[in-house]
């Protein structure tokens, strides 16, 4: 954060009209919230205007080194939720399953939901670098979730040998994204979990999940139907039109026949 408002700083100095006063404030190493605001005393409307667009401009290039806020250390818990998006029941169900799983087979998986991954960074790459970060061992596995591609990456240890690069390829471009991407974070962190754990546990891989699609046939009736049935109502109609024309007929002699 100091660095950023160094950085801010610099271009309110930049566009100080005063010299003296420019090179009052560079002089120093670095800048404090203070003196920023005798900074800002100093410029003129225009200029912090102008300030004000520039330092937009740099919090968006910054922000991504800012936001990722991964602890350097190994977390005590196994999920990790930085983007916010997992709901307390959600979480509270993976640790319990991960714990389960860590004191049935000594495997460690911890889960990072991230909103958005470093720039030029696929989540398999950033789960390892967060592997190595760590310092985990051979029996670990790292799971990150992210949200806004809607992709997840596994990275994991030697020692975990039920699990094969497909898989992991799979969870994370299959498992994860089919929900993720109707915006169901916790739900898909689930699946992910289930699948994951019950390779771990040399259960079997369940695979992807599919889309069941309801039945597609067409309801439209066959054309030898359509012909049976239409000459079925062209036989009704033709008889009604034959009561229509013959009964008054009938009628009509009936009365006029003593005449």
């Amino acid at each position: 954060m100091e660095a950023f408002i160094n950085c801010c700083s610099i271009k309110i100095l930049a566009a100080l009209p005063d010299v003296s006063n420019r090179k009052k404030f560079t002089s120093r190493k670095t800048v404090s919230p203070k003196n920023v605001k005798q900074i800002l005393t100093m410029a003129s409307e225009k200029e912090v205007n102008l300030l004000f667009k520039s330092s937009v401009v740099l919090s968006s290039l910054l922000f991504p080194f800012l936001a990722y806020a991964i602890p350097d250390a190994k977390p005590q818990t196994s999920v990790f939720d930085e983007s916010g998006v997992l709901t307390k029941s959600s979480v509270s169900y993976l640790e319990k399953t991960l714990q389960k799983l860590k004191e049935t087979n000594g495997t460690e998986v911890y889960f990072v939901s991230v909103r958005s991954l470093p720039y030029g960074t696929e989540p398999e790459q950033y789960a390892g670098e967060i592997f190595q970060k760590w310092n985990l061992g051979e029996k670990d596995v790292v799971v990150v979730l992210a949200n806004k591609i809607a992709k997840a990456g596994v990275f994991f240890g030697q020692g975990i040998t039920s699990l094969t690069s497909e898989m992991s390829r799979s969870i994370g471009e299959e498992t994860y994204p089919f929900k993720a991407k109707e915006e169901q974070y916790s739900s898909a962190a689930l699946d992910v979990s289930n699948r994951l754990v019950s390779i771990l546990s040399n259960k079997g891989d369940p695979g992807a999940p599919t889309l069941v699609r309801e039945n597609s046939s067409s309801n439209f009736k066959s054309a030898k139907v359509t012909e049976q049935q239409r000459s079925k109502y062209v036989a009704i109609i033709a008889i009604l039109l034959v009561v229509a024309f013959v009964v008054p007929m009938v009628q009509f002699f009936y009365y006029v026949k003593d005449e």
